[in-house]
Parts: structure tokens; C-alpha cells; sequence
């Protein structure tokens, strides 16, 4: 199948994704509506009210919308479609990175993973999530080309910063970190860069402070909130005892469960069917990684990608405890991970076919 057709039928797949995501709203609910300015939150306050990030935002964002009257399933069709270019950005940044194709009997793996159910249900939806995805996939992209692509930066790292500052944080100091010890960039480089990180980042964590309710930093503050926000999902199906847990466990639950004998849904099954597939990837990527250590290549967006996915994790395990969230949590920066390990992979069959 030619690049282009696969593109058509990934549109229109994607699209019935769409309409699951709105059918799942009318059946059990979710923060469209607030979204779509249809709460009490939203009545008698003007477009500039709504000027902040944060939720706020997504609000300025689909003010114009609603005073044309638009219907609620236009909301979903319009961040559908926003999700949809996020895909193909990660798809673009995926094949810059990979090279050549990874096949298996003549199958493009990439295109197979582009069907992962996850990754079209949650950029599908009325919500942060398709915007979020976007401007990952953006930042990626201008990080790893190899003409730097400052529009490309710029633009996705606005949308983070104002939509989820948390995961901008996240991601910018995974980069800063990997190119601070870059060797081949300057030492003035890598001083200037620290040092605008540090502005930058001190802006990024005050507002995270504010969108939590933390307010300021203290640590048996942050602890509590921490803790109130993983017992607020404790009467919600898909309940995971965080607390009660060690902290490994704590990783492995929030990046590879539920499994399969863990789920009681159609929902749930495709979850677990994707962990057990992203467990199988970590388990042969790191066993290549033990094989074939020195020989390994670790370029710097590869770095990036896993020190993210370990911030990440080690930030949202403090927040959420339920498998639902995790699952759409994962999508900022599994994704990203899973073109990691395929390269991984790659560099470990290329060098078994060279020592056999």
C-alpha cells in the first residue's frame, strides 16, 4: 500500500474513533461540556476572562465556536482532526528517526503501530489531550531533524506551556538535561542554554504550582495534595492502590498495567493487549541493550525520549491511581518511547545478522 492511501485510511479509521469518543461521552460522561462552555463555569464571562492557561485556554480556544452556535459533535470533529495532524507529526518525526522502514514480512511496523486503538481513542476526544499530543510530536520533531525546526519548537512548546505547563516542564528539562552534556556543542552554548532553562523552568514550576492548588512549595504541602488527588479516584472503577505499593511497582502498574488478567471490558482488553505488546518491546530492547552494549547507539533524541518517559513516570505516579488515567496519560510520551525501542531493536538484528 503506497504512504499516501495508508494516509487516506488512517483518516478515515481515525474518524471512528471520533465517533466512539463522542458515543463514550453520551453514554458515561466526561469534561466535553465543560469544554464546550455548556457548565455553569462558563455563563456570563467574556472571551478574555478566559485568556490563562491551564483549562482556561482550551475555553479561549472554543469561545469563538460557540458563539457561532456550533453543536457539541463539532467540538469533537474539529480536536478530532487536531489530533489526527498530531499523529501524522509523530509519524513524520517517527520515520526521520527510524531511517529506513522496520519490516516484518514485508509489513511497515510503523503503520501497524499507528493503529494502536490508544493513541487514536484519546487524541480523538474534545479535550487537552489532542492538543497535548500535537505539540509533543512538534517539539520532538524540530529537537531531531537535522535543519533545526525553530516554528516547529516555538509553536509546540507554547501549546504545552499554556495547556498542560507540567508536561512542558517535563519535556524541556529532558532536553536541557541530554543537550547540557552534549560534548559537540560549546561550552558557551551549553551555559547560555542552562541558563535560560533555569528562568524558564522557575516560570514553568510557579504555574504548575497554581493549576494543582499547591500555591507555593512545600514539601508535606506537596505531599498532601499529592496523596488527596490518588484517594479521589478510590470509589472510581479501574481503582489502583498506589499508596499501598512499593515504588517499583508503582512504575510498572502506571506504565504496564492493566494486563490481561486484570481487565472485565472490551475497553480494557485492548489496554492490556498494548501493555503486554509495550512490556514484550522494553524486555527485547533491554536484553539487545545487555547483548550488545558497547555497540549500541544512543543518539541524543533517544536520550530525550527516555528520560522524558522516567520524569513522567515518576511525576504522574505521584498523582493518579486508576487505569484509566493511565492509559490516557501514556499517550504524552509511550508513543515516543515504542520508536526508541523499534530502534533499539533495529540496531540489535542489524548487528545479530553481522556475528552469525
Amino acid at each position: 500500500m503506497k504512504k499516501s492511501t495508508f494516509t487516506i485510511v488512517l483518516f478515515f479509521y481515525h474518524l471512528v474513533f471520533v465517533l466512539i469518543s463522542y458515543q463514550y461521552y453520551v453514554t458515561k460522561g466526561g469534561d466535553a461540556p465543560l469544554y464546550w462552555h455548556t457548565t455553569n463555569y462558563s455563563h456570563h464571562k467574556s472571551w478574555v476572562y478566559f485568556l490563562n492557561y491551564g483549562t482556561d485556554f482550551i475555553l479561549f480556544l472554543n469561545y469563538p465556536f460557540i458563539k457561532l452556535g456550533l453543536p457539541l459533535w463539532f467540538g469533537f470533529l474539529l480536536y478530532g482532526c487536531i489530533g489526527f495532524f498530531g499523529i501524522l507529526k509523530w509519524m513524520q518525526w517517527a520515520e526521520q528517526v527510524l531511517g529506513s522502514p522496520v519490516s516484518y514480512k514485508g509489513i511497515n511496523i510503523l503503520w501497524v503501530v499507528l493503529l494502536f486503538p490508544s493513541l487514536h481513542f484519546w487524541t480523538a476526544a474534545l479535550g487537552k489531550e489532542p492538543l497535548v499530543f500535537w505539540g509533543i510530536a512538534s517539539v520532538f520533531y524540530a529537537l531531531t531533524i537535522q535543519k533545526y525546526n525553530t516554528f516547529s519548537f516555538i509553536a509546540g512548546s507554547l501549546l504545552l506551556i499554556v495547556i498542560r505547563p507540567h508536561v512542558a516542564l517535563m519535556l524541556l528539562l529532558a532536553a536541557v538535561l541530554i543537550f547540557v552534556f552534549q560534548k559537540k556543542y560549546s561550552l558557551r552554548f551549553r551555559l547560555i542554554l542552562a541558563t535560560a532553562a533555569v528562568s524558564v523552568f522557575g516560570a514553568l514550576c510557579y504555574m504548575v504550582l497554581q493549576i494543582t492548588k499547591i500555591r507555593y512549595l512545600d514539601w508535606n504541602r506537596i505531599r498532601y495534595y499529592n496523596e488527596y488527588s490518588i484517594l479521589s479516584f478510590k470509589n472510581s472503577g479501574g481503582y489502583v492502590p498506589m499508596l499501598d505499593y512499593t515504588y517499583f511497582y508503582r512504575l510498572f502498574s502506571f506504565n504496564f498495567r492493566p494486563l490481561f488478567f486484570e481487565v472485565q471490558s472490551v475497553f480494557g482488553f485492548f489496554s492490556a493487549a498494548e501493555n503486554t505488546l509495550l512490556l514484550l518491546l522494553y524486555g527485547l530492547a533491554l536484553l539487545i541493550v545487555i547483548r550488545y552494549y558497547p555497540k549500541i547507539a544512543f543518539p541524543a533524541w533517544m536520550q530525550i525520549t527516555f528520560l522524558f518517559v522516567l520524569i513522567a513516570s515518576l511525576l504522574y505516579i505521584q498523582r493518579y491511581a486508576n487505569f484509566g488515567i493511565f492509559m490516557r496519560t501514556k499517550i504524552m510520551y509511550q508513543p515516543f518511547a515504542v520508536i526508541a525501542l523499534f530502534c533499539i531493536i533495529k540496531q540489535g538484528l542489524s548487528l545479530r545478522k553481522t556475528t552469525t
